[in-house]
């Protein structure tokens, strides 16, 4: 058993303006469990241009504000108490249309797109 607690692990920010901090809690790492877990803080008005998974079916869990998510077809915003599931071969964009930092627990499975983040700079700021 393992825990990880607020502002413990791994933190990195995608190599892209305007975009979020991620913080790798589980997997991603040779000898990593199965599934994935990350913390992503998103300031108000950023977001991810359209990305895929590299791999992984991730469900992400709002636990403050809230994000829309689009993938070409159509928009939904997902907010605290919802769960989004995108699958492995679906391409996204993800935005935080609130005045404030939204932060959402993402679950990878399998965690192969965690060792992409793993891979991005640690924040500079």
């Amino acid at each position: 058993m393992e825990l990880r607690r607020k502002g413990e692990g791994a933190t990195r920010k995608p190599p892209a303006p305007n975009t979020p901090t991620v913080t790798v809690l589980f997997g991603g790492e040779e000898g990593g469990p199965d599934v994935g877990v990350v913390r992503v803080a998103i300031p108000a008005g950023a977001g991810m241009p359209e990305h895929d998974h590299g791999g992984s079916d991730v469900v992400l869990l709002p636990q403050v504000g809230g994000v829309e998510i689009s993938d070409g077809s159509g928009t939904i915003t997902v907010g605290v108490g919802d769960a989004a599931l995108i699958r492995k071969d679906e391409r996204v964009s993800l935005r935080n249309p609130g005045g404030e930092v939204a932060e959402v627990l993402v679950a990878a499975g399998p965690p192969a797109f965690l060792t992409s983040i793993r891979a991005w700079p640690e924040p500079t700021d």
